[in-house]
C-alpha cells in the first residue's frame, strides 16, 4: 500500500464487505421467518 490512495482503496472494499455481510445476514434472517410463517399456515 503506498500513501492515501491505497489506503482508502482499501477502505472502500472493507466497508463493501461489511455491507454485504450485513445484507446477507438480514435477507437470511426474513427468509428463515417467511418459511416459519408459511409452515404454519398450512399447519
Amino acid at each position: 500500500m503506498t500513501g492515501e490512495g491505497g489506503s482508502s482503496m482499501f477502505y472502500m472494499v472493507a466497508i463493501f464487505l461489511v455491507a454485504y455481510v450485513v445484507g446477507m445476514g438480514i435477507y437470511l434472517a426474513v427468509e428463515k421467518v417467511r418459511k416459519r410463517r408459511r409452515n404454519k399456515e398450512n399447519g
